[in-house]
């Protein structure tokens, strides 16, 4: 059985019923295809039921009897497997009925007979999950409700792969909270990254120490990998290494992440090695902090992130670096570091997601980032993360009284 949900069981309740209300008369599964372990996407099962556990569907089907409006399916049971992987449940367990809220739960060899019965119910099945690029499998959801609608004769397949993006978008109390933490933690991170970045130290030694002082804060679980490039690496988007020796003058690109209850967080500073930006350094972070400066001052309820991004891309225009930036300024942030959401769509009262312009510049020998988790509020933005320096006076501050 995998891990029950960290809000309390009636807010997964409260989920589902708005999903169900959402449906009208269509029926919809959702798979748990077990990504977000590695990848931290694929987050639709759990936003529902508070509970994961691979391979496992949920079957919302307005149209039927109350008590099968929501019905449960897992694997079948592995005794030999459970050895080395821990038990999992018995069916029927009240236990995992009352966690869940949920009733009933079956077996998954099920799950087909119950697509069936609810095209009888309505004849409409709908895909309610953002659709899939042809460079990657058809999810599995998809491919039983059209595999269900080939085997019966007038039932038709729905259009409505919004719905769950533009649910998640917007974040209650307790999961802004939960983010407000998790960048709590990663506020410490990047304070002993600033601390440990000294000439002659590896890339990983400033991430060890990152990482090391977000656990001691409270930290799990990293939100994503961190990256810790310095030099010439710092102007490499997703660095992937982190074996390059630090030298004085360097900038290094800390992009850092903690977590709290599966909700993330992402933020992104750049300093000096020996605590003083050059001249030529600190005109192109000035420029990167114009631009997100700008962004943040866009961002109000109404506006899409697409809006947020012409600003942040005609200032970086006006500072002559408009091509070194390949990137687009925004994405949202949730139970996903890349959360769900839609590009254009106008941003609601709740919604978490970051602005963060970069300027690369390998022909010089090193790249500027400043990202910051914003909150959209009734009457702006609120910066989340607004407790790291951030301005160059600020970093270099902070960096000689280390």
């Amino acid at each position: 059985m995998g891990p029950t949900g960290t809000l309390a069981p009636e807010v997964y309740k409260k989920r589902r019923a708005q999903v169900l209300k959402e449906l009208g008369r269509s029926a919809t599964v959702v798979i748990d295809e077990g990504q977000y372990v590695d990848l931290r996407e694929g987050m639709n099962f759990y936003w529902l039921t508070g509970f994961s556990e691979k391979g496992a569907a949920l079957l919302l089907d307005p149209s039927a009897a109350a008590d099968r409006r929501e019905v449960l399916f897992l694997e079948p049971r592995d005794v030999e497997g459970e050895r080395w992987t821990g038990e999992r449940a018995p069916l029927p367990s009240l236990q995992l009925e009352q966690s869940t809220g949920i009733n009933p739960i079956r077996r998954l060899e099920r799950l087909g007979e119950g697509l069936i019965d609810a095209c009888d119910h309505s004849n409409e099945l709908a895909v309610i999950e953002e659709l899939s690029p042809v460079e990657r499998p058809m999810p599995r959801a998809m491919e039983l409700m059209k595999k269900t609608v080939e085997r019966t004769v007038d039932c038709k397949l729905k259009d409505k792969h919004h719905l769950l993006s533009r649910l998640r978008v917007t974040k209650s109390p307790a999961e802004i909270s939960l983010i407000r933490k998790a960048i709590a933690y990663t506020d410490a991170g990047h304070r002993a990254a600033m601390a440990a970045a000294k000439p002659g130290v590896a890339e990983f030694v400033i991430k060890d120490a990152a990482e090391d002082a977000m656990r001691k804060a409270g930290m799990r679980h990293l939100a994503y990998g961190s990256i810790t490039g310095s030099g010439p690496n710092g102007a490499v988007l997703h660095y992937p290494k982190d074996d390059r020796l630090l030298r004085e003058g360097d900038l290094v690109v800390a992009d850092i992440g903690a977590e709290a209850e599966l909700y993330a967080s992402d933020v992104t500073r750049t300093f000096p090695v020996g605590g003083t930006f050059s001249a030529d350094q600190r005109a192109v972070y000035d420029a990167v902090l114009k631009a997100q400066l700008a962004g943040i001052a866009k961002a109000k309820v109404g506006v899409s992130m697409a809006d947020i991004n012409t600003v942040v891309k005609a200032s970086l225009a006006a500072s002559g670096y408009y091509d070194a930036m390949p990137h687009g300024c925004c994405h949202f942030v949730g139970l996903e570091v890349h959360d769900v959401g839609e590009w254009e769509a106008p941003l609601p009262e709740g919604a978490v997601l970051t602005v963060e312009p970069g300027i690369y510049l390998p022909e010089r020998g090193y790249g500027v980032r400043i990202e910051d988790c914003i909150l959209i509020t009734k009457t702006g933005a609120e910066v989340l993360s607004s407790g790291l320096p951030k301005t160059a006076d600020e970093i270099e501050k902070l960096m000689r009284s280390k």
